[in-house]
């Protein structure tokens, strides 16, 4: 039985759902918490300020959607296809992205605090200003990522890859980096 199995909407039902959402002079962020979106493609879809609360988006494909100010606190993310997404200002509090695909995405003033972002590729993502305090990121791709002004005090960076990032006035109070990949190509890091 497959992830989709379970599911009692279809993608063709969630599409539904978010045109409903923005018909007429305003907008009615819709509300996800708890559901199961396992493998749900939702690609390109306005999902702005949505709650998604405890909801399983694994394997789901949220590829340019925009998530500017959603609420996806405690979400499952796992393997999900996140790139080119906008999740600007979003609440990912304690949400788990292992294995998450999100190239290019926005993270920009994102609460990314006690996250799980193991084994994630963040290749080219924008962290500016983002809260990533306490979370872990064991083995992730940072490649050519963007922390400025970024907090990750109190990280584990374990294994992970920071070519060519850029850490300039990162907040990185006690965390750690052992085994770390390419710091030394990082732009901005003072260890």
């Amino acid at each position: 039985m497959t992830h989709k199995d379970n599911r009692i909407l279809t993608d063709r039902d969630l599409w539904m759902l978010i045109a409903q959402s923005s018909v007429g002079d305003t907008y009615r962020p819709l509300n996800f918490r708890g559901a199961n979106l396992a493998g749900a493609n939702l690609a390109g879809a306005d999902l702005s300020g949505a709650n998604f609360a405890n909801a399983d988006l694994s394997n789901a494909n949220l590829s340019g959607t925009n998530l500017t100010g959603a609420f996806l606190a405690n979400a499952i993310l796992k393997g999900a296809k996140i790139s080119n997404a906008n999740f600007t200002g979003a609440m990912l509090q304690y949400s788990q992205l292992q294995g998450a695909t999100a190239k290019m995405t926005d993270f920009s003033e994102a609460n990314l605090s006690e996250a799980n972002l193991s084994d994630a590729s963040f290749h080219d993502a924008d962290f500016t200003r983002a809260d990533m305090s306490l979370s872990i990121a064991l083995s992730a791709n940072f490649r050519k990522a963007n922390f400025f002004k970024a907090n990750l005090s109190g990280a584990d960076a374990t294994g992970s890859d920071f070519n060519e990032s850029n850490l300039e006035k990162t907040y990185m109070n006690d965390t750690v980096l052992k085994s770390v990949k390419n710091l030394e190509y990082a732009r901005g890091y003072k260890g």
